[in-house]
């Protein structure tokens, strides 16, 4: 899963209240509170020309945004019965979710039980739990599933669930935790892809394990049109792979170029895989989009094993491209010459042309 861009730099911050509208008239202490608060110190308030709910810095956070943010407890302790807990800074994050974020539990338990809303998303619509499980903090995801936060809330612009973001993260510690609350297993984002999808794309083997054994849906199909086994199979992840098969899906989906899960193999020369996929009833000779057969994928990988092992398995060797080209063209295009002998084998069709007329054996001159 990619990294989500967030806009959380607090250095260098000006300090001013929202009761000031010119810079010259800003109360000259503001900055001595926020920065009493920076340093993990207690302010005091009785001289102060503003109320302490009005003082915001440049990021439009309270104190209290500002002490939660930075794992400040007693002090959140001390400003949660003065500021509104559901004041946001001018990203939309509020104090629980700044503290979801950077890990602090106790300050979590804390807001809750003041009263901050536990669904009070920012504004790219994710919720404290989306944050914690997002930063892998498995101690605030207890407290927010303690509280009944929603563990099948999506999110508004990506389609993101808190399962599918731990697992396609890789956090094996918050998967049971979110599944073990409800978490929906075959939910999927915008894009249709389920969270065993994302596991399996990214090859966390574990998290996979944990997905099936909760009924997560073998074949759907999401991303790039692919279903988990083809995904895994793309990023040769074996183990991943083996997993899969061993719950018997379709091997035969293929994606939106046409390619199944065996073409990918054959085109990036993973010989395992291919094996394994041969083994679990893999057809041996679709051909995709672009007229390319499997063996094709196999000759222009050059893996003379696995241009073999498709040759045992039938597979054609007259099969021509969408340019007229045999794998045999291919692979004296590619001086291949072990794969050439492999073929010739075969007794292939020496007289099949390719779209410019030339035959293998005019290739090879």
């Amino acid at each position: 899963m990619e990294q989500r861009s967030i806009h959380r730099d607090h250095g260098d911050l000006h300090f001013f209240s929202n009761e000031e509208s010119s810079s010259s008239n800003i109360p000259s202490n503001v900055y001595e509170y926020f920065q009493l608060v920076e340093d993990g110190k207690f302010p005091f308030f009785n001289n102060t020309q503003v109320h302490v709910s009005a003082m915001k810095n440049s990021a439009g956070e309270t104190l209290l945004n500002a002490a939660a943010r930075l794992g400040h407890h007693e002090i959140v302790e001390r400003l949660v019965g003065d500021i509104d807990v559901e004041e946001t800074d001018y990203d939309g994050w509020t104090a629980l979710l700044n503290a979801s974020h950077h890990g602090f539990a106790d300050i979590v338990r804390t807001l809750l039980n003041a009263g901050a809303s536990i669904e009070n998303p920012d504004l790219m619509g994710w919720t404290s739990l989306m944050w914690a499980c997002y930063k892998n903090r498995p101690e605030v995801v207890d407290v927010l599933i303690e509280f009944k936060a929603h563990v099948n809330i999506v999110g508004e612009e990506d389609g993101l669930t808190p399962l599918i973001i731990a697992s396609g993260r890789g956090f094996v510690e918050l998967v049971p935790k979110l599944l073990e609350a409800g978490a929906q297993v075959n939910t999927s984002d915008k894009f249709g892809s389920t969270a065993l999808i994302w596991a399996a794309r990214k090859g966390h083997l574990q998290i996979v394990q944990y997905l099936l054994n909760s009924g997560a849906e073998l074949d759907a199909v999401g991303m790039q049109a692919s279903s988990a086994l083809m995904l895994a199979t793309r990023g040769n992840y074996i183990p991943v792979v083996e997993a899969l098969l061993a719950r018997e899906p379709n091997v035969n989906i293929v994606d939106y170029n046409g390619l199944s899960a065996l073409g990918i193999a054959a085109r990036e020369g993973y010989t395992e895989i291919a094996a394994s996929l041969l083994q679990s009833g893999a057809f041996v000779n679709t051909v995709d989009r672009f007229g390319n057969s499997i063996l094709a994928n196999a000759v222009r990988s050059g893996n003379i094993n696995l241009v073999r092992m498709l040759l045992e398995r039938h597979a054609d060797v007259n099969a021509k491209d969408s340019e007229g080209r045999t794998p045999l063209h291919l692979a004296i295009d590619k001086n291949y010459s072990d794969i050439v002998l492999a073929l010739l084998e075969k007794k292939p069709n020496l007289e099949l042309k390719n779209r410019d007329g030339d035959t293998a054996l005019l290739r090879a001159i």
